[in-house]
Protein backbone atom coordinates (compact mmCIF):
# COMPACT_ATOMS: atom_id res chain seq x y z
CA UNK A 1 0.00 0.00 0.00
CA UNK A 2 1.07 3.47 -0.90
CA UNK A 3 1.87 5.65 1.90
CA UNK A 4 -0.70 8.43 2.67
CA UNK A 5 1.63 11.21 3.56
CA UNK A 6 3.15 10.87 -0.14
CA UNK A 7 -0.12 10.66 -2.18
CA UNK A 8 0.06 14.32 -3.13
CA UNK A 9 3.07 13.88 -5.17
CA UNK A 10 1.00 11.81 -7.85
CA UNK A 11 -0.41 13.05 -11.03
CA UNK A 12 -4.15 13.24 -11.06
CA UNK A 13 -3.99 10.08 -13.63
CA UNK A 14 -1.69 7.90 -10.70
CA UNK A 15 -4.09 8.75 -8.40
CA UNK A 16 -6.93 7.51 -10.40
CA UNK A 17 -5.58 4.70 -11.25
CA UNK A 18 -4.70 3.75 -7.72
CA UNK A 19 -8.47 4.36 -6.87
CA UNK A 20 -9.20 2.46 -9.31
CA UNK A 21 -7.05 -0.92 -8.76
CA UNK A 22 -8.36 -0.67 -4.84
CA UNK A 23 -4.95 0.17 -3.98
CA UNK A 24 -6.22 3.59 -2.38
CA UNK A 25 -9.37 4.29 -1.18
CA UNK A 26 -10.89 8.10 -2.44
CA UNK A 27 -11.24 8.63 1.48
CA UNK A 28 -8.12 8.10 1.79
CA UNK A 29 -6.89 10.17 -0.62
CA UNK A 30 -9.51 13.09 -0.06
CA UNK A 31 -7.97 13.04 3.91
CA UNK A 32 -4.34 13.69 3.11
CA UNK A 33 -5.28 16.57 0.41
CA UNK A 34 -7.46 18.29 3.27
CA UNK A 35 -4.69 17.89 5.40
CA UNK A 36 -1.80 19.14 2.92
CA UNK A 37 -4.80 22.20 2.35
CA UNK A 38 -5.24 23.07 5.58
CA UNK A 39 -1.52 22.99 6.46
CA UNK A 40 -0.29 25.54 3.49
CA UNK A 41 -3.51 27.53 2.98
CA UNK A 42 -2.50 29.85 5.39
CA UNK A 43 0.54 30.11 4.11
CA UNK A 44 -0.07 30.55 0.60
CA UNK A 45 -3.74 31.88 0.77
CA UNK A 46 -4.81 29.48 -1.69
CA UNK A 47 -8.33 28.80 -0.84
CA UNK A 48 -11.22 30.85 0.21
CA UNK A 49 -13.25 27.99 1.91
CA UNK A 50 -11.94 24.09 2.40
CA UNK A 51 -15.15 22.14 2.03
CA UNK A 52 -14.24 19.49 4.19
CA UNK A 53 -17.23 17.81 5.47
CA UNK A 54 -18.58 17.89 2.13
CA UNK A 55 -15.49 16.45 0.37
CA UNK A 56 -15.38 13.56 2.64
CA UNK A 57 -19.08 12.71 2.17
CA UNK A 58 -18.22 12.93 -1.65
CA UNK A 59 -15.42 10.74 -1.15
CA UNK A 60 -17.12 7.97 1.12
CA UNK A 61 -20.00 7.80 -1.88
CA UNK A 62 -17.25 6.99 -4.30
CA UNK A 63 -15.73 4.23 -2.18
CA UNK A 64 -18.99 2.88 -2.56
CA UNK A 65 -19.85 3.17 -6.06
CA UNK A 66 -16.20 1.47 -6.73
CA UNK A 67 -16.28 -1.19 -4.33
CA UNK A 68 -19.84 -1.74 -5.88
CA UNK A 69 -18.63 -2.28 -9.72
CA UNK A 70 -19.80 1.16 -10.54
CA UNK A 71 -16.61 3.35 -12.01
CA UNK A 72 -17.06 6.55 -13.80
CA UNK A 73 -13.83 7.22 -15.05
CA UNK A 74 -10.35 8.48 -13.97
CA UNK A 75 -11.84 11.67 -12.03
CA UNK A 76 -13.75 9.54 -9.60
CA UNK A 77 -12.93 9.95 -6.41
CA UNK A 78 -9.59 12.43 -7.23
CA UNK A 79 -10.02 15.67 -4.97
CA UNK A 80 -9.71 19.09 -7.47
CA UNK A 81 -10.64 22.55 -6.30
CA UNK A 82 -13.10 24.98 -7.57
CA UNK A 83 -12.60 28.94 -8.53
CA UNK A 84 -14.04 31.11 -6.62
CA UNK A 85 -16.39 32.21 -9.28
CA UNK A 86 -18.20 29.43 -10.29
CA UNK A 87 -21.29 28.18 -8.02
CA UNK A 88 -20.70 24.70 -5.81
CA UNK A 89 -23.69 23.69 -3.48
CA UNK A 90 -23.93 24.71 -0.42
CA UNK A 91 -20.70 26.75 -0.51
CA UNK A 92 -20.26 30.53 -0.96
CA UNK A 93 -19.47 31.90 -4.33
CA UNK A 94 -16.84 34.97 -3.47
CA UNK A 95 -14.91 35.88 -6.59
CA UNK A 96 -12.57 36.82 -4.11
CA UNK A 97 -14.77 40.44 -2.93
CA UNK A 98 -16.68 41.12 0.01
CA UNK A 99 -19.45 42.40 -2.42
CA UNK A 100 -21.21 38.55 -2.42
CA UNK A 101 -20.33 38.51 1.79
CA UNK A 102 -23.39 36.03 2.71
CA UNK A 103 -24.05 34.47 -0.92
CA UNK A 104 -23.93 30.36 -0.74
CA UNK A 105 -24.81 29.16 -3.66
CA UNK A 106 -28.22 26.69 -3.97
CA UNK A 107 -27.22 24.76 -6.77
CA UNK A 108 -23.91 24.03 -8.97
CA UNK A 109 -22.98 25.53 -11.97
CA UNK A 110 -23.32 23.68 -14.75
CA UNK A 111 -19.62 22.52 -15.02
CA UNK A 112 -19.24 21.47 -11.00
CA UNK A 113 -22.62 19.46 -12.27
CA UNK A 114 -20.77 17.87 -14.88
CA UNK A 115 -17.31 17.20 -12.67
CA UNK A 116 -19.30 15.73 -9.81
CA UNK A 117 -20.98 13.58 -12.18
CA UNK A 118 -17.54 12.28 -12.98
CA UNK A 119 -16.81 11.28 -9.39
CA UNK A 120 -14.82 13.76 -8.72
CA UNK A 121 -14.14 15.18 -5.14
CA UNK A 122 -14.53 18.90 -4.61
CA UNK A 123 -12.64 19.72 -1.39
CA UNK A 124 -12.07 23.93 -1.11
CA UNK A 125 -12.97 26.73 -3.64
CA UNK A 126 -10.01 28.80 -4.61
CA UNK A 127 -9.03 32.44 -4.21
CA UNK A 128 -8.67 34.71 -7.25
CA UNK A 129 -8.56 38.51 -7.50
CA UNK A 130 -11.57 40.75 -6.84
CA UNK A 131 -14.13 40.37 -9.63
CA UNK A 132 -11.45 38.11 -11.98
CA UNK A 133 -9.99 41.37 -12.88
CA UNK A 134 -6.06 41.10 -12.85
CA UNK A 135 -3.39 39.06 -13.50
CA UNK A 136 -1.10 39.30 -10.68
CA UNK A 137 -2.69 37.07 -7.90
CA UNK A 138 -2.75 40.27 -5.57
CA UNK A 139 -5.78 41.83 -5.14
CA UNK A 140 -8.06 39.35 -3.84
CA UNK A 141 -10.11 40.81 -0.48
CA UNK A 142 -8.96 37.74 0.99
CA UNK A 143 -5.15 38.44 0.20
CA UNK A 144 -2.88 37.86 -2.04
CA UNK A 145 -2.02 34.15 -3.59
CA UNK A 146 1.74 33.37 -2.46
CA UNK A 147 4.30 31.60 -5.48
CA UNK A 148 4.82 28.80 -3.98
CA UNK A 149 8.17 28.98 -5.22
CA UNK A 150 9.06 31.65 -4.06
CA UNK A 151 6.35 33.29 -1.57
CA UNK A 152 7.71 36.81 -1.28
CA UNK A 153 6.49 36.98 -5.20
CA UNK A 154 2.68 36.89 -7.35
CA UNK A 155 1.22 34.16 -8.23
CA UNK A 156 -0.13 35.49 -11.61
CA UNK A 157 -3.96 35.89 -11.94
CA UNK A 158 -6.18 35.82 -11.85
CA UNK A 159 -6.85 32.15 -11.13
CA UNK A 160 -4.16 32.49 -8.12
CA UNK A 161 -5.68 29.97 -5.51
CA UNK A 162 -5.98 27.59 -8.95
CA UNK A 163 -1.90 27.23 -9.47
CA UNK A 164 -0.99 27.71 -6.65
CA UNK A 165 -2.42 24.80 -4.94
CA UNK A 166 -2.14 22.65 -7.66
CA UNK A 167 1.59 23.72 -7.72
CA UNK A 168 1.84 22.69 -3.97
CA UNK A 169 0.15 19.42 -4.31
CA UNK A 170 -3.32 20.28 -1.92
CA UNK A 171 -5.06 18.85 -4.48
CA UNK A 172 -4.49 17.18 -8.26
CA UNK A 173 -6.26 19.66 -10.88
CA UNK A 174 -8.31 22.79 -10.27
CA UNK A 175 -10.82 24.78 -12.18
CA UNK A 176 -9.30 27.92 -13.50
CA UNK A 177 -11.45 30.75 -15.86
CA UNK A 178 -9.74 32.79 -18.64
CA UNK A 179 -10.56 36.43 -20.16
CA UNK A 180 -7.51 38.08 -20.70
CA UNK A 181 -4.97 35.44 -19.46
CA UNK A 182 -6.23 34.08 -16.35
CA UNK A 183 -5.17 30.55 -16.76
CA UNK A 184 -2.45 30.52 -18.77
CA UNK A 185 -0.62 33.93 -16.63
CA UNK A 186 -0.95 31.56 -13.14
CA UNK A 187 -0.18 28.53 -14.50
CA UNK A 188 3.26 30.00 -16.08
CA UNK A 189 4.03 31.65 -12.74
CA UNK A 190 3.12 28.30 -10.75
CA UNK A 191 4.98 25.96 -13.14
CA UNK A 192 1.69 23.95 -14.08
CA UNK A 193 -0.54 23.28 -17.24
CA UNK A 194 -3.02 25.57 -17.96
CA UNK A 195 -5.61 24.71 -20.65
CA UNK A 196 -8.22 27.87 -22.04
CA UNK A 197 -10.23 25.81 -24.29
CA UNK A 198 -12.18 27.31 -27.16
CA UNK A 199 -14.59 29.95 -26.11
CA UNK A 200 -18.14 28.06 -25.34
CA UNK A 201 -16.32 25.14 -24.94
CA UNK A 202 -17.32 25.08 -21.45
CA UNK A 203 -20.73 26.51 -20.27
CA UNK A 204 -20.61 29.57 -18.36
CA UNK A 205 -23.83 28.91 -16.55
CA UNK A 206 -23.85 29.39 -12.47
CA UNK A 207 -20.31 30.93 -13.38
CA UNK A 208 -19.55 34.63 -11.88
CA UNK A 209 -19.24 36.70 -15.41
CA UNK A 210 -16.87 39.07 -16.03
CA UNK A 211 -16.71 39.77 -19.60
CA UNK A 212 -19.39 37.61 -21.53
CA UNK A 213 -17.78 37.89 -24.74
CA UNK A 214 -14.47 36.51 -23.93
CA UNK A 215 -15.29 34.32 -20.56
CA UNK A 216 -13.58 31.00 -20.49
CA UNK A 217 -13.80 28.49 -17.55
CA UNK A 218 -10.79 25.90 -18.09
CA UNK A 219 -8.76 23.32 -16.28
CA UNK A 220 -5.12 23.81 -14.61
CA UNK A 221 -3.28 20.48 -13.29
CA UNK A 222 0.52 19.10 -13.27
CA UNK A 223 0.67 17.42 -16.84
CA UNK A 224 -1.12 17.93 -20.05
CA UNK A 225 -3.26 14.74 -19.66
CA UNK A 226 -4.28 15.45 -16.23
CA UNK A 227 -5.66 19.29 -17.53
CA UNK A 228 -7.24 17.49 -20.69
CA UNK A 229 -8.94 14.83 -18.23
CA UNK A 230 -10.50 17.31 -16.23
CA UNK A 231 -11.55 19.47 -19.11
CA UNK A 232 -13.39 16.69 -20.71
CA UNK A 233 -15.35 15.76 -17.63
CA UNK A 234 -16.52 19.76 -17.42
CA UNK A 235 -18.26 19.76 -21.08
CA UNK A 236 -21.59 19.18 -21.17
CA UNK A 237 -22.45 16.24 -23.43
CA UNK A 238 -24.94 18.85 -25.06
CA UNK A 239 -22.49 21.35 -25.80
CA UNK A 240 -20.74 18.47 -27.44
CA UNK A 241 -23.26 17.35 -29.65
CA UNK A 242 -23.55 20.87 -30.81
CA UNK A 243 -20.21 21.81 -31.70
CA UNK A 244 -19.90 18.15 -33.46
CA UNK A 245 -18.18 14.56 -33.38
CA UNK A 246 -15.39 16.09 -35.59
CA UNK A 247 -14.23 18.41 -33.14
CA UNK A 248 -15.60 16.67 -29.83
CA UNK A 249 -12.92 16.63 -26.74
CA UNK A 250 -13.90 12.52 -27.14
CA UNK A 251 -10.73 12.74 -29.58
CA UNK A 252 -8.32 13.98 -27.00
CA UNK A 253 -6.88 10.82 -26.12
CA UNK A 254 -3.99 9.54 -24.00
CA UNK A 255 -2.01 7.88 -26.95
CA UNK A 256 -1.64 10.71 -29.11
CA UNK A 257 1.42 10.79 -31.31
CA UNK A 258 4.67 10.73 -29.96
CA UNK A 259 5.92 12.32 -32.72
CA UNK A 260 5.01 15.54 -34.96
CA UNK A 261 5.61 14.81 -38.29
CA UNK A 262 3.81 16.72 -40.73
CA UNK A 263 2.72 19.19 -38.65
CA UNK A 264 3.62 23.02 -38.92
CA UNK A 265 4.33 25.12 -36.65
CA UNK A 266 4.14 28.69 -36.51
CA UNK A 267 7.03 30.95 -34.67
CA UNK A 268 5.49 34.98 -34.35
CA UNK A 269 8.36 36.69 -36.07
CA UNK A 270 7.30 39.91 -34.59
CA UNK A 271 5.65 41.05 -31.20
CA UNK A 272 6.20 37.77 -28.60
CA UNK A 273 9.64 38.22 -28.47
CA UNK A 274 9.54 41.87 -27.95
CA UNK A 275 9.97 43.40 -24.54
CA UNK A 276 10.67 39.70 -23.31
CA UNK A 277 13.82 38.90 -20.64
CA UNK A 278 16.40 37.38 -22.54
CA UNK A 279 16.57 34.72 -20.34
CA UNK A 280 12.85 33.43 -20.97
CA UNK A 281 13.43 33.96 -25.28
CA UNK A 282 16.43 31.61 -24.49
CA UNK A 283 14.24 29.26 -22.67
CA UNK A 284 11.14 29.05 -24.85
CA UNK A 285 13.10 29.10 -28.14
CA UNK A 286 15.22 26.25 -26.76
CA UNK A 287 11.61 24.49 -25.51
CA UNK A 288 10.33 25.31 -29.85
CA UNK A 289 13.45 23.79 -30.86
CA UNK A 290 12.93 20.16 -29.26
CA UNK A 291 9.37 20.69 -31.09
CA UNK A 292 11.37 20.90 -33.78
CA UNK A 293 13.40 17.97 -33.17
CA UNK A 294 10.39 16.05 -32.77
CA UNK A 295 9.25 16.38 -36.08
CA UNK A 296 7.65 19.72 -36.29
CA UNK A 297 8.28 21.89 -39.15
CA UNK A 298 8.91 25.92 -37.70
CA UNK A 299 7.53 28.32 -39.85
CA UNK A 300 8.01 32.20 -39.36
CA UNK A 301 4.83 34.07 -39.31
CA UNK A 302 3.74 37.96 -39.28
CA UNK A 303 0.66 38.51 -37.22
CA UNK A 304 0.55 42.15 -38.56
CA UNK A 305 -3.22 42.60 -37.17
CA UNK A 306 -2.43 41.45 -33.73
CA UNK A 307 -2.75 45.48 -31.95
CA UNK A 308 -6.27 45.70 -33.36
CA UNK A 309 -7.21 41.66 -32.03
CA UNK A 310 -5.66 42.86 -28.78
CA UNK A 311 -7.19 46.79 -28.93
CA UNK A 312 -10.68 45.31 -29.86
CA UNK A 313 -9.98 42.99 -27.05
CA UNK A 314 -9.37 45.14 -24.14
CA UNK A 315 -12.16 47.77 -25.04
CA UNK A 316 -14.77 44.77 -25.01
CA UNK A 317 -13.41 43.07 -22.20
CA UNK A 318 -13.13 46.83 -20.23
CA UNK A 319 -16.87 47.85 -21.16
CA UNK A 320 -18.36 44.17 -20.66
CA UNK A 321 -16.04 44.49 -17.17
CA UNK A 322 -17.50 47.57 -16.19
CA UNK A 323 -21.30 46.42 -16.98
CA UNK A 324 -20.71 43.55 -14.81
CA UNK A 325 -19.22 44.70 -12.15
CA UNK A 326 -21.84 47.85 -11.46
CA UNK A 327 -24.55 45.50 -11.90
CA UNK A 328 -23.17 42.89 -9.26
CA UNK A 329 -22.58 46.40 -7.40
CA UNK A 330 -25.79 48.06 -7.60
CA UNK A 331 -23.89 51.12 -9.27
CA UNK A 332 -21.48 51.47 -6.54
CA UNK A 333 -17.96 51.05 -7.00
CA UNK A 334 -16.72 52.22 -3.73
CA UNK A 335 -18.05 48.82 -2.71
CA UNK A 336 -14.93 47.37 -5.11
CA UNK A 337 -11.62 47.71 -3.59
CA UNK A 338 -9.17 50.04 -5.10
CA UNK A 339 -7.37 48.27 -8.00
CA UNK A 340 -10.58 47.43 -9.58
CA UNK A 341 -11.65 50.93 -9.41
CA UNK A 342 -8.23 51.82 -10.73
CA UNK A 343 -7.86 49.16 -13.82
CA UNK A 344 -11.84 50.26 -15.14
CA UNK A 345 -10.43 53.52 -15.22
CA UNK A 346 -7.78 53.47 -16.65
CA UNK A 347 -8.57 51.24 -19.03
CA UNK A 348 -11.71 53.62 -19.92
CA UNK A 349 -9.80 56.34 -20.08
CA UNK A 350 -6.29 54.75 -22.39
CA UNK A 351 -8.82 53.44 -24.81
CA UNK A 352 -11.39 56.73 -25.09
CA UNK A 353 -14.11 54.66 -23.85
CA UNK A 354 -17.70 55.97 -22.37
CA UNK A 355 -19.61 53.29 -20.54
CA UNK A 356 -22.63 55.48 -20.97
CA UNK A 357 -22.86 54.88 -25.01
CA UNK A 358 -21.41 51.65 -24.55
CA UNK A 359 -23.83 50.23 -27.60
CA UNK A 360 -22.24 52.32 -30.08
CA UNK A 361 -18.63 52.05 -28.96
CA UNK A 362 -18.70 47.79 -28.75
CA UNK A 363 -19.96 48.52 -32.20
CA UNK A 364 -16.82 49.79 -33.09
CA UNK A 365 -14.69 47.37 -31.37
CA UNK A 366 -16.39 44.46 -32.59
CA UNK A 367 -16.20 46.09 -36.14
CA UNK A 368 -12.02 46.40 -35.48
CA UNK A 369 -12.20 42.70 -34.31
CA UNK A 370 -13.46 41.48 -36.98
CA UNK A 371 -11.42 43.37 -39.37
CA UNK A 372 -8.36 41.89 -37.68
CA UNK A 373 -9.29 38.39 -37.17
CA UNK A 374 -10.21 38.29 -41.05
CA UNK A 375 -6.01 39.15 -41.77
CA UNK A 376 -5.25 37.04 -38.47
CA UNK A 377 -6.85 33.70 -40.02
CA UNK A 378 -5.14 34.32 -43.23
CA UNK A 379 -1.76 34.84 -41.77
CA UNK A 380 -2.13 31.42 -40.02
CA UNK A 381 -4.04 29.65 -42.25
CA UNK A 382 -1.37 27.52 -43.57
CA UNK A 383 0.12 26.42 -39.96
CA UNK A 384 -1.45 24.10 -37.53
CA UNK A 385 -0.56 25.44 -34.15
CA UNK A 386 1.50 28.60 -33.08
CA UNK A 387 3.95 28.40 -30.25
CA UNK A 388 4.85 31.62 -28.19
CA UNK A 389 5.87 32.54 -24.67
CA UNK A 390 3.71 32.52 -22.05
CA UNK A 391 4.66 35.86 -19.91
CA UNK A 392 7.79 38.08 -21.05
CA UNK A 393 9.36 38.12 -17.51
CA UNK A 394 9.43 36.40 -13.95
CA UNK A 395 6.38 37.20 -11.51
CA UNK A 396 7.61 39.85 -9.08
CA UNK A 397 7.38 40.61 -5.57
CA UNK A 398 4.16 41.27 -4.27
CA UNK A 399 4.25 44.42 -2.89
CA UNK A 400 5.36 45.58 -7.06
CA UNK A 401 2.96 43.53 -8.20
CA UNK A 402 0.29 46.22 -8.08
CA UNK A 403 1.94 48.78 -9.63
CA UNK A 404 4.17 46.30 -11.94
CA UNK A 405 1.73 44.09 -13.42
CA UNK A 406 0.48 45.50 -17.23
CA UNK A 407 2.95 43.45 -18.83
CA UNK A 408 1.86 40.19 -17.61
CA UNK A 409 -1.23 39.70 -20.17
CA UNK A 410 0.83 40.89 -23.13
CA UNK A 411 1.01 37.70 -24.63
CA UNK A 412 -2.37 35.83 -23.74
CA UNK A 413 -4.91 38.24 -24.20
CA UNK A 414 -4.88 38.32 -27.82
CA UNK A 415 -6.04 34.54 -27.76
CA UNK A 416 -9.23 35.16 -25.54
CA UNK A 417 -9.73 38.24 -28.75
CA UNK A 418 -9.45 34.83 -31.07
CA UNK A 419 -11.11 32.60 -28.99
CA UNK A 420 -8.66 30.27 -29.89
CA UNK A 421 -7.50 26.94 -27.38
CA UNK A 422 -4.26 27.29 -25.82
CA UNK A 423 -2.43 24.69 -23.57
CA UNK A 424 0.32 26.65 -21.68
CA UNK A 425 2.76 24.71 -20.19
CA UNK A 426 6.28 24.53 -18.25
CA UNK A 427 9.35 24.58 -20.49
CA UNK A 428 11.62 25.10 -17.97
CA UNK A 429 12.65 27.35 -14.91
CA UNK A 430 14.94 30.64 -14.85
CA UNK A 431 18.31 30.88 -13.14
CA UNK A 432 15.94 32.52 -10.01
CA UNK A 433 14.12 29.25 -10.28
CA UNK A 434 10.99 30.53 -11.48
CA UNK A 435 9.09 28.21 -13.79
CA UNK A 436 9.13 29.47 -17.34
CA UNK A 437 5.95 29.06 -19.71
CA UNK A 438 5.28 28.00 -22.91
CA UNK A 439 1.60 28.56 -25.04
CA UNK A 440 0.26 26.03 -27.97
CA UNK A 441 -2.11 27.91 -29.87
CA UNK A 442 -4.47 26.02 -32.15
CA UNK A 443 -7.66 26.73 -34.44
CA UNK A 444 -10.86 26.79 -33.01
CA UNK A 445 -12.11 23.57 -31.38
CA UNK A 446 -8.71 22.21 -32.23
CA UNK A 447 -7.56 21.74 -28.88
CA UNK A 448 -6.77 17.83 -30.18
CA UNK A 449 -3.83 19.57 -31.83
CA UNK A 450 -2.41 21.66 -29.00
CA UNK A 451 -2.87 19.00 -26.78
CA UNK A 452 -1.29 16.52 -29.13
CA UNK A 453 1.81 18.88 -29.59
CA UNK A 454 1.96 19.29 -25.19
CA UNK A 455 2.01 15.66 -24.75
CA UNK A 456 4.66 14.69 -27.17
CA UNK A 457 7.06 17.31 -25.71
CA UNK A 458 5.76 16.62 -22.61
CA UNK A 459 7.29 13.07 -23.22
CA UNK A 460 10.23 13.79 -25.36
CA UNK A 461 13.57 14.36 -23.21
CA UNK A 462 13.42 17.72 -23.74
CA UNK A 463 10.72 18.70 -21.33
CA UNK A 464 11.95 20.03 -18.49
CA UNK A 465 11.39 18.01 -14.65
CA UNK A 466 10.26 20.91 -12.32
CA UNK A 467 9.79 19.02 -9.18
CA UNK A 468 8.58 20.09 -6.09
CA UNK A 469 8.49 23.98 -4.91
CA UNK A 470 10.14 24.55 -1.04
CA UNK A 471 7.71 24.06 1.75
CA UNK A 472 6.85 27.34 2.48
CA UNK A 473 7.33 28.62 6.23
CA UNK A 474 4.23 28.05 7.92
CA UNK A 475 1.98 30.06 10.08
Amino acid sequence: MTDATDLWRFTLVEIGERIASGEVSPVEVTRACLARTERLSPALNATTTILGEQALEAARQAEREIVGGTYRGPLHGVPIGIKDLADVAGAPTTVGSHVFDGHIAERDSTLVRQLKRAGAVIIAKLNCDEMALHPTGAISQFGPGLNPWDTSRASGGSSSGSGVAVAAGMMFAALGSDTGGSIRIPAAACGVVGIKPTYGRVSLDGVRQLAPTFDTPGPMARTTLDAVLMLRAMVDPGDEARIGEANSLTHLAPDADADLDGLRLGVPSSYFFEEIDPEIERIVRGAIDALARLGAELVAVELSSLPQVIESHWGIMILESHASISAATGGDLSLVGEAVRERLAAGLEFLDLDPRDSAVTLGRLRAMRDDAMADYRRATSQVDALVTPAIPRSPVPIAQALTDFTWMGRYTRCFNGTHEPVVCLPCGRGSDGMPVGMQIVAAKYRERTAVRIALAYERSGDAPVLGWPPEPPLQ
